[in-house]
C-alpha cells in the first residue's frame, strides 16, 4: 500500500494526490481506505513515516565520522522514490502550509533532533565551540548534500563517490567551523 501511494505522489504531486488514485494504483477499494485513514494527509503521512529516509541513529564518538554517516544517509535515501517525495513534500508545503504543516513537521522532527544531537555531543567533547551554530553547521553539511543530490547530473553516484562527497563537504564544514587550535 505504501508504495502506491509514493508512486502515485511522485507522479502527481499535492495536487493530483487522492485516495482514489492511491486505491486504484494498490488495487484496493475507496471505503477500504477511508476505513483505515480518515484523509490523504493521514496516509501520506503514514507511508512517509514507514518508508521515509530518516537516519538511523549516529554515535561514532567524533564529529567528523557522525557528519560523514549523516551525509551518507541523507544521499542514499534521497536517491530513493521516498526520498523523492519527501522533497516533494517540503516543496509542495510552500504551496500549502495548512495542508501540509503535519506532513513537513513529522518529517523535518526526528531529522532535526538526530543531527543537533550529533552537534551537542561533539560541542560536549570539545571539537566545536559552545557557541556554534548547530543551524548554520547543520544547514552547511545538509544544503550541500541536498543540492549534490538535486543538481549532480549524469551517472548516479556510486558508494565511493558518495563516501568522497560527504567526506569533503564534512571537512570543510569543520574547518570553517571548528575551534582555533591554540598557539604554542
Amino acid at each position: 500500500m505504501f508504495d502506491a501511494v509514493l508512486e502515485v505522489y511522485s507522479e502527481t504531486s499535492w495536487r493530483g494526490f487522492t485516495l482514489d488514485a492511491v486505491g486504484r494504483r494498490a488495487r484496493v477499494g475507496r471505503a477500504a481506505l477511508y476505513r483505515r485513514w480518515d484523509s490523504k494527509d493521514d496516509l501520506l503521512v503514514q507511508a512517509l513515516e514507514a518508508r521515509s529516509p530518516l537516519p538511523d541513529p549516529i554515535d561514532t564518538g567524533s564529529l567528523r565520522a557522525d557528519l560523514v554517516e549523516l551525509a551518507g544517509q541523507l544521499l542514499r535515501g534521497y536517491r530513493t522514490t521516498s526520498g523523492l517525495v519527501s522533497l516533494r513534500v517540503a516543496l509542495d508545503a510552500r504551496a500549502h502550509p495548512e495542508l501540509l504543516a503535519r506532513l513537513t513537521d513529522t518529517l523535518n522532527r526526528s531529522r532535526v533532533l538526530a543531527a543537533r544531537t550529533i552537534v551537542h555531543r561533539a560541542v560536549a567533547r570539545g571539537e566545536l565551540r559552545a557557541d556554534t551554530s548547530v543551524t548554520l553547521l547543520l544547514e552547511m553539511v545538509t544544503g550541500a548534500v541536498l543540492s549534490h543530490v538535486l543538481f549532480a547530473l549524469g551517472t548516479p553516484a556510486t558508494a565511493a563517490e558518495d563516501e568522497a562527497y560527504a567526506e569533503t563537504i564534512v571537512d570543510a564544514t569543520i574547518l570553517a567551523l571548528a575551534p582555533p587550535r591554540p598557539n604554542r
